[in-house]
């Protein structure tokens, strides 16, 4: 295709330049990515590289013809045609050639029996200063691992649930006699006290906050830890719940909904913000001043976040420090910590560490496993 003094970098570059001058959706961002995704399938077959990058490049329906077009001239390595444009004067920019598909169906690469086997994954790492608002539809999220999720919480509410409360349950071993229960039992005795029951006074169960991360970073994460809030709050009512990107939105009423699907689709309706840049140490400091009579000595707090922060790293180590001082613990689930080969080396996490009681891995459901057991330490 190329020679080997051909840079495949800037040619990439124009392609991506030129979906843009013609409308699509193609930012800095996406031209990274496409970069990234040439190199990770190579240049050897079509039809890997044409999936790869109008996986990447296309979001909407009604661009993939005009992407069809263009990726003809990117394959041949051919300058893509200039847009038929007028400057301020009236003065043609650009001259247009007209071209067309080839006859028949949309542009299609050749069959590659190997691509059904390629899994490609081009993941966004770091923090992203934008701030993105409009809904978000958040109903695709599959529940197939919701019931052990499901199971995770119910554990962990037991695990915080230390410190007794003043309702009083009945114990086959425990606890202290119950006099009006030897009674009503001594009834069908004839008056003969047999039976010594007894009551002990039930765990209560902390308050929780739970501080989500929903900005770009943590995308692909977000969506299961919006999972483990949502059946935390099935278990125990004592759960306030907020999302945070460079804004932050309270979504404790959202999450008790009838139905997981309901509690998503309320969710991506008014968290607007979703997939945006990152501050979390402005946002700890906004739901701090905010809702201070929600951190009290009884309180554990709930931080997820993959740590990769815009702001200021003393306003983030400050804001987990205000916290820490008020609340009984501070646990910070990063989905990044099971990552082979990963260390929490970003400025704002090497602040905020020795105000954090525990940093525990939450990248998929097996190790949100080990969260229940950790917290009972």
């Amino acid at each position: 295709m190329a020679t080997a003094s051909y840079d495949v970098t800037a040619h990439v570059a124009r392609f991506c330049r030129a979906l843009r001058d013609y409308g699509l959706l193609v930012g800095p961002q996406e031209t990274a990515d496409a970069l990234r995704a040439v190199d990770l399938v190579g240049l050897m077959e079509q039809g890997r590289v044409y999936w790869a990058l109008r996986s990447v490049l296309v979001s909407r329906r009604e661009d993939i013809p005009l992407f069809d077009q263009l990726f003809v001239r990117f394959w041949d390595f051919e300058p893509p045609p200039l847009r038929k444009d007028r400057g301020p004067g009236g003065e043609q920019l650009g001259r247009l050639r007209e071209f067309r598909p080839p006859p028949g169906a949309l542009l299609a690469p050749k069959h590659d029996p190997n691509s059904a086997d390629t899994l490609l994954q081009v993941l966004r790492t770091g923090a992203s200063p934008l701030e993105v608002t409009g809904a978000k539809d958040l109903t695709v999220l599959g529940a197939g691992d919701l019931d052990e999720l499901s199971r995770i919480a119910a554990r962990t509410v037991r695990a915080l649930a230390s410190r007794p409360g003043r309702r009083l349950r009945s114990h086959r071993r425990k606890g202290r006699p119950d006099l009006r229960g030897v009674m009503r039992l001594s009834l069908a005795t004839g008056g003969d006290p047999i039976r010594l029951p007894r009551r002990r006074r039930v765990p209560r169960v902390p308050r929780m906050v739970v501080l989500l991360d929903v900005s770009g970073s943590m995308d692909r994460h977000a969506r299961l830890l919006l999972q483990l809030a949502y059946t935390v709050g099935q278990h125990t009512s004592r759960v306030e719940t907020f999302v945070f990107s460079t804004s932050v939105t309270r979504v404790t009423h959202q999450l008790r909904a009838p139905s997981f699907p309901e509690a998503l689709s309320r969710v991506g309706r008014v968290a607007d913000h979703w997939s945006g840049g990152t501050r979390i140490g402005e946002a700890l400091s906004h739901v701090l001043a905010g809702h201070e009579g929600l951190f009290t000595r009884y309180t554990t707090v709930f931080l997820l976040s993959d740590g990769w922060d815009t702001g200021e790293p003393g306003n983030l180590a400050r804001a987990v420090r205000r916290i820490r001082r008020r609340v009984r613990r501070v646990v910070w689930l990063n989905p990044l910590l099971g990552t082979q080969g990963y260390e929490p080396l970003t400025r704002g996490l090497v602040a905020s560490r020795p105000y954090v009681d525990r940093f525990v891995p939450a990248g998929d459901v097996y190790q949100l496993r080990k969260l229940p057991q950790l917290l009972r330490h």
